[in-house]
């Protein structure tokens, strides 16, 4: 069997997750550890060392959120997850655009900002900050989460990120104008890729970002929230890590609402 390689707390794990859930699609999932990723096992599968993976039944490999996400949409049977109508398949695929390069990077500036920078202590372990970002791969990710790591909330990532999430919120809620769903009038791979997001701006006690000024959003968010492939998500994750990255924020928590709502 196919089996989806995943941390059940990583957001861009739970899009793919998402994706299988909604799709019903006989693929099995593997919980994966932190320390895995760097092996040279995983790099094999995955040269990033990230997740989401997806190893087929011969053992090849399918990477990058997205791209799996279309692979179980299109490739098993199961809800369609992409609309039929040309023009509404391409505004799918902006919004998994927008989120893959603006919004998910938006997120992680703030997350770095306070969760990761909490891993490494006060005063920052410098050595074991450089052992995490010479795993990474992408260049412009690691200057990033080493200069909010490093700054905190005094880095210039962490407000542009903000001001990105906001214009994310305003974006959702006018899109709901047309349809009860983000691109067509029935769930897509463009509500499972912003499914973490939003889930993770919840867990960081920040609904009320969009819950005191975009009906639409609020709305939206109570039925995919309500959804059994979310709420079996939710039950997946760590609740202890959960536990930490709503503390993390504690101190952040005020500055950023006022950011966003």
């Amino acid at each position: 069997m196919a089996e989806l390689y995943v941390m059940h707390h990583a957001t861009c794990a739970r899009k793919a997750l998402m994706a299988l859930l909604e799709k019903g699609a006989p693929v099995g999932t593997r919980e994966l550890d932190r320390l895995y990723l760097r092996t040279p096992e995983y790099r094999a599968l995955n040269p990033d060392g990230v997740v989401p993976t997806l190893v087929l039944d011969d053992g090849s490999a399918l990477v990058e959120s997205s791209i799996i996400m279309r692979y179980l949409d299109e490739g098993f049977e199961g809800p369609a997850l992409q609309p039929a109508d040309p023009w509404r398949r391409a505004h799918c695929d902006l919004w998994l655009k927008l989120i893959d390069e603006k919004y998910f990077p938006a997120l992680g500036a703030i997350t770095a900002a306070t969760f990761i920078r909490s891993m490494f202590g006060d005063p920052i372990d410098t050595e074991r900050l450089k052992v995490m970002l010479d795993a990474m791969t992408d260049h412009a990710g690691r200057l990033m989460r080493e200069d909010c790591v490093l700054r905190g909330l005094d880095s210039p990532f962490v407000p542009a990120g903000l001001a990105t999430l906001r214009k994310m919120l305003d974006r959702i809620e006018a899109a709901l104008g047309d349809h009860d769903w983000l691109a067509d009038d029935r769930i897509t791979l463009a509500d499972c890729a912003m499914m973490p997001i939003m889930l993770r701006l919840d867990e960081f006690g920040m609904s009320a970002a969009w819950t005191k000024r975009l009906p639409r959003t609020t709305g939206w968010w109570n039925r995919l929230s309500a959804r059994p492939s979310v709420t079996r998500i939710v039950a997946m994750a760590n609740r202890g890590l959960l536990d930490e990255v709503i503390v993390s924020v504690d101190g952040a928590r005020a500055a950023y609402l006022e950011a966003l709502a």
